[in-house]
């Protein structure tokens, strides 16, 4: 039986809830509502993905999931039977690989003392994208992560510099990928200019539930606790229920 963490509703949670809010919204563009017409979804749907790999970085611990791995393998199996051939590209993978490298420098008793070059070089790299979903853009998100956590080494202006650079490229890309009318680019940009604005402001405290149905702060912490296993499900399920690799 799923339990939710016995803690209180955070900042944390509240974040990730919008981030799957609008996955799902995301999500139904791509396998229910896929006319011309109804590609807005996908423009609504860019906020997600900045979020979860943001929180990557953020995250107080980078020790290796399983549940996580064997999440993104059952993906990646799902992926290949569906499609044909073999197919990694799910942002399950690259969290992983995020949070794999960010353990490495933890272990080493390292801090990324350039966090530019970094962002720099990963965007240089940006043609992983054809091996892992959003490649090392991804990284540059959980970048932004690890040095939103870590405010006393990295000044506010840093901080925010590097996540204006991470969504900029992100929109870019997404634009060209897309090929959003201008209407569609209007909706993007509003929802990463909603993405930014959350993100800049993130500090992990503590949300006053007190108003709310308990059952409805369960819900919440639940989805949130089990974000992983909500991803991967539901994408599984859409993915076989319509033959549309995703």
């Amino acid at each position: 039986m799923l339990r939710a963490a016995p803690r209180a509703f955070n900042s944390w949670d509240a974040i990730k809830l919008f981030a799957i809010l609008t996955m799902f919204i995301d999500h139904s563009g791509a396998f229910i509502f896929t006319e011309e017409t109804d590609r807005w979804l996908r423009a609504v749907g860019r906020a997600a993905a900045p979020i979860f790999l943001f929180l990557g970085g953020f995250a107080s611990s980078y020790r290796f999931k399983w549940d996580l791995f064997i999440l993104a393998m059952l993906m990646t199996v799902s992926d290949t039977m569906l499609a044909g051939q073999l197919r990694t590209q799910n942002i399950l993978v690259t969290i992983i690989l995020c949070r794999m490298l960010l353990d490495w420098l933890e272990r080493k008793g390292k801090t990324i003392k350039h966090p530019y070059q970094w962002l720099i070089g990963s965007f240089a790299w940006i043609g992983t994208v054809m091996l892992t979903q959003y490649g090392t853009l991804g990284l540059m998100f959980a970048l932004c992560g690890y040095a939103r956590r870590r405010s006393t080494l990295y000044s506010k202006q840093v901080q925010n510099r590097m996540l204006v650079i991470s969504l900029v490229a992100f929109g870019a890309i997404s634009w060209l990928s897309f090929e959003f009318v201008a209407h569609e680019a209007a909706i993007m940009l509003v929802m990463l200019a909603i993405v930014y604005w959350l993100l800049s402001k993130l500090e992990l405290r503590d949300i006053d539930t007190g108003r709310c149905p308990k059952w409805l702060v369960w819900v919440g912490k639940t989805l949130s606790t089990y974000s992983g296993y909500v991803y991967a499900l539901h994408l599984i399920a859409l993915e076989w229920i319509t033959g549309i690799p995703f």
